[in-house]
């Protein structure tokens, strides 16, 4: 046939779109991802791969449809450059509603009396003299504190994640025979370069946790102090927190907060055995998650230290509501749960933790190392602790932070 000219490759048979071959892969990925893994590549198929994305009818592209074979490196470039100016815009309405939500928070004779440089506190009663000159200045609003222009695209952790998602689908797609080529080469779509994160100050840190909801302000201290990730930070129990010696105080990490594939909330090991750890905090520290045991946690030893004002395990989804408020409040729109970790893990740094010491605080080591980070910082722990209850103490002190990797 191939000398006639008669030959022709065969037709491509079973599943013919996208939309029918993405539930065969995740039912064939589902044992060897975890639940969280493969909940987080539901969203992204759901959200992104499957659902047309775009900011008008004139740029939007809808790739479920389209056969395997028909998808070309240029359709998805196209899809790629939608999803991105989709996301960049509901970042941008996102942080703009939170600026706004918080400017409303604040009283305006506070706003007016910080952008005047006048020294006034965070929250709290407001002295009778800058009520006063603020009624003289004529009462002025302020206007939402909003992201000053980095040039960062802020969508773009999210297209990457879903662009890497389709290009993993297609590759299974050329394994199983269904189409001869991965379409998905579009140079630099698979990354997100993230922005230097800039560590929070004592000061910032204070603001930022006086003005987060009063049942979650321990949780921002204790995480800005100890490296800890957000996952562990909710996940503490009450008997994972021993305040019982003063000159050394801990909390142990023993478990994680994750989801399950449906986003529901479930509790369990952290991934490697450097996350296990028992971590000094400074005694500032201390002070306010016993306050914040006597005051909001439920009493015996396995109760979750940090909980919904109902009692409930805090879903990622609320404390990032509550951070995304807090953070307009003090102009920092940048800061993340993640963020806090950062910032401790800085502030630990510049109070003369080794590097073996650092990774071994914040549980960030391969497993091997580990066992050596954990050894070296056994008897450091609680002096590093002591030097930073002295940045928590006196939060207004201006500290250098110089730039460490995460």
């Amino acid at each position: 046939d191939v000398l006639r000219g008669t030959w022709t490759a065969p037709t491509l048979t079973a599943p013919t779109t996208l939309a029918e071959y993405i539930p065969t892969f995740l039912t064939h990925r589902a044992a060897e991802l975890r639940p969280s893994t493969l909940g987080l590549y539901d969203r992204l198929a759901r959200s992104f791969v499957l659902a047309p994305v775009g900011t008008s009818p004139a740029t939007t592209v809808d790739l479920s449809t389209v056969p395997l074979a028909q998808i070309t490196t240029p359709l998805v470039r196209d899809w790629h450059t939608a999803l991105c100016d989709q996301l960049d815009r509901s970042a941008t309405t996102r942080t703009t509603t939170a600026a706004v939500r918080a400017t409303r928070r604040t009283h305006p004779a506070r706003a007016w009396a910080q952008a005047s440089g006048i020294d006034v506190p965070a929250t709290g009663r407001l002295p009778r003299t800058v009520l006063a000159a603020w009624q003289a200045a004529g009462r002025p609003q302020p206007a939402p504190h909003l992201r000053e222009d980095t040039g960062r695209r802020p969508g773009r952790c999210q297209a990457s994640q879903a662009y890497r998602l389709l290009r993993t689908v297609l590759n299974q797609a050329v394994e199983d025979g269904l189409i001869d080529h991965n379409p998905a080469r579009v140079r630099g779509a698979g990354t997100s370069h993230a922005p230097e994160r800039k560590p929070l100050t004592p000061a910032e840190v204070s603001a930022l946790a006086a003005a987060m909801p009063p049942h979650l302000r321990a949780a921002t201290l204790l995480a800005a102090y100890s490296g800890l990730r957000p996952g562990e930070v909710f996940a503490l129990r009450r008997r994972d927190i021993d305040l019982s010696d003063p000159t050394n105080p801990t909390v142990t990490v023993e478990r994680t907060q994750t989801s399950t594939r449906n986003r529901q909330p479930t509790i369990g090991a952290p991934k490697t055995a450097a996350g296990r750890r028992t971590v000094t905090i400074p005694a500032t520290v201390a002070r306010a998650l016993a306050h914040h045991l006597d005051t909001y946690t439920a009493p015996g030893p396995d109760a979750l230290a940090f909980t919904t004002t109902t009692g409930g395990p805090v879903l990622a989804s609320q404390r990032s509501r509550a951070m995304a408020t807090a953070r307009a409040t003090i102009g920092r729109n940048d800061v993340t749960w993640h963020h806090l970790r950062h910032t401790g893990a800085t502030l630990a740094a510049i109070s003369g933790a080794t590097m073996a010491e650092l990774q071994a605080r914040i549980g960030h080591a391969s497993p091997r190392a580990a066992a050596i980070y954990q050894h070296a910082i056994a008897g450091r722990d609680a002096q590093i602790a002591a030097a930073l209850d002295t940045y928590a103490a006196t939060p207004t002190n201006v500290v250098p932070l110089r730039r460490l990797s995460a």
